[in-house]
């Protein structure tokens, strides 16, 4: 069952430019969203992965152990 997304607080800027590239791919500002919110979702490739988890190291140190890392990049170049 579809989920619903309200989003409160958006500046009339922000929401201007939205408007605009909606409106350059000829697109409803619903569908325009609708698809970059399933472009966001869409699973890290495994280097996307990695950098994410040296950005968190970098802000909160964790410990990832290097087996996981090497699955992930071998899986990224599939």
């Amino acid at each position: 069952m579809p989920m619903e997304i309200r989003i409160r607080g958006v500046s009339e800027d922000v929401y201007a430019r939205l408007s605009t590239k909606a409106a350059l791919r000829e697109k409803s500002l619903e569908d325009y969203l609708h698809e970059e919110l399933q472009r966001i979702a869409l699973p890290l490739s495994g280097s996307e992965w990695v950098k994410e988890v040296r950005k968190a190291k970098e802000r909160e140190p964790v410990h990832v152990p290097s087996e996981i890392i090497l699955q992930a990049l071998h899986e990224d170049r599939k």
